[in-house]
């Protein structure tokens, strides 16, 4: 297999993974609910704490899987574990066994959730600053794909109604047993046909160069690797202030944050909503969920195409104006609308979703890829694990938030305003200061040009009219 093809292969790979989680989340939370309730009879305290389970043990076990990536630098593996959690988790959930076992297989489900961040450390440490946010862009948007075409499978797998051993297979369950056979063929493919990242592009491609040479080449720079990590600092909480505690960190972890928090709070607070201002039921909201998917979607692709022409900055700036304009229309919207105007509210709730979907790929894929830039490369896994912790405390925080607060949308969308206000202020004090090595670069090219022009233009001023 040639080297340019290994490499479709690897990302079409880290692809799936991503695709492979949004399936997830689409296919299981429309049924977890009536799952729980039917067998189990369970209060719905503890759908709170189901659903909160995964992000719980994500939070903790990222950074753990993001550093052991940075220290003994064998992504494959540790992806193949990451691969084997989740299908551990959806096996148990499959099984259900009691209500307990549940939510232990959401928490085993978590600790695969490190593996989007270890791509993306990957990623980190061996694209180019130009091509990574496209790069970036077009993994996220697969685990968008992923939810728009998730609740589509339960109209099949509602249909399921069969035994496999003691454990039944029903609409409840089938989640659970089509994800365990979906992770297990994925593991089948990282174990055969997946590449590690830093071999690929362990050195330049050459038409002179055999597929061979360009992948001993590869193994070298690993070893290369490995070593500076062994002679690298050990990590002391004097590092971790030293790389992680500056300004425009701080800036992209509150930007993920508030991101995250506002996309997931939107999320929960859209069912409710919609059924008593709109009249909607499952299918209509199935159908807003959709469109709002596609529409996520092709924003993605347009980052991806803005990427070649714009600064990460500028299109964060873009992105957190939009969402905060999003959300200053929803704060007005929704307590102005009653039940007995559903056809006056459609409108009106449509304007807000599409700001908010406009804004999303923006600040997601932007935050991931310049924080990516402006972090080691040494330490891309722990970065991207730190990262992929704090978007785990806001998906937490938000359904509790957005749950307690639906009947008060002036204090639910204030506070929102309120973190998207603060990061808009962040973002435009910390502005200089979230340059890439390549801005820099490009910026000093424009100076060197500039004074050339004018000492040009001088030296012309001082020759003699006549000469």
């Amino acid at each position: 297999m040639s080297l340019k093809c290994k490499k479709r292969v690897t990302y079409v790979i880290c692809g799936l993974f991503f695709l492979m989680g949004g399936i997830e989340y689409a296919v299981i939370l429309p049924t977890l609910w009536l799952y729980m309730k039917n067998k189990f009879d369970v209060h719905p305290y503890f759908l709170g704490l189901v659903l909160s389970a995964y992000s719980f043990s994500a939070l903790l076990f990222s950074p753990v899987i993001g550093r052991c990536s940075d220290v003994f630098r064998r992504p494959k593996l540790l992806l193949i574990l990451c691969t084997f959690w989740e299908v551990a988790g959806n096996t148990m959930y499959f099984m259900g066994i009691s209500k307990w076992f549940l939510l232990g297989s959401r928490l085993v489900s978590g600790l695969g959730a490190g593996g989007e961040a270890l791509i993306l450390a990957e990623i980190g440490r061996v694209t180019s600053e130009e091509d990574r946010t496209g790069i970036i862009s077009s993994l996220v948007s697969m685990r968008q794909l992923g939810l728009v075409f998730g609740p589509g499978l339960n109209f099949f797998l509602r249909l399921s109604n069969f035994y496999i051993g003691p454990f039944i297979v029903n609409k409840f369950t089938a989640p659970g047993a089509f994800m365990a056979c979906m992770w297990t063929l994925q593991c089948i493919f990282l174990i055969f046909f997946f590449t590690d990242l830093h071999i690929l592009y362990g050195s330049k491609e050459k038409s002179f160069q055999t597929t061979e040479e360009t992948i001993k080449e590869g193994e070298n720079l690993h070893y290369k690797i490995t070593e500076n990590t062994k002679e690298s600092p050990k990590l002391t909480l004097k590092l971790l202030y030293d790389d992680y505690i500056r300004e425009e960190i701080i800036v992209l972890i509150a930007l993920q944050f508030n991101s995250f928090f506002n996309q997931v709070a939107l999320e929960t607070m859209a069912t409710p909503l919609s059924q008593k201002l709109l009249n909607w039921g499952e299918i209509e909201n199935s159908i807003m969920y959709c469109l709002a998917g596609v529409e996520v979607v092709i924003v993605f692709m347009l980052v991806r195409f803005l990427s070649k022409k714009l600064q990460d900055r500028v299109m964060l700036l873009f992105g957190c104006a939009i969402l905060t304009i999003a959300n200053c229309w929803l704060s007005y919207v929704v307590p102005h609308s009653t039940p007995e105007t559903p056809q006056r509210n459609i409108a009106f709730f449509a304007i807000g979703i599409i700001l908010d979907m406009l804004a999303l790929p923006f600040l997601v894929v932007c935050t991931i890829s310049l924080y990516s830039k402006l972090t080691k490369k040494e330490t891309q896994g722990l970065s991207q694990g730190i990262r992929r912790s704090v978007v785990g405390i806001s998906c937490i925080i938000a359904p509790l938030w957005a749950g307690s607060t639906i009947d008060k949308p002036y204090l639910m969308f204030g506070v929102m305003i309120g973190l998207l206000a603060m990061a808009l202020l962040m973002l435009s004090i910390s502005f200089r200061k979230l340059k890439t090595k390549t801005d820099r670069k490009l910026n000093d090219l424009d100076n060197r040009e500039q004074s050339c022009t004018i000492q040009a233009e001088k030296d012309e001023e001082r020759q003699p009219l006549l000469s």
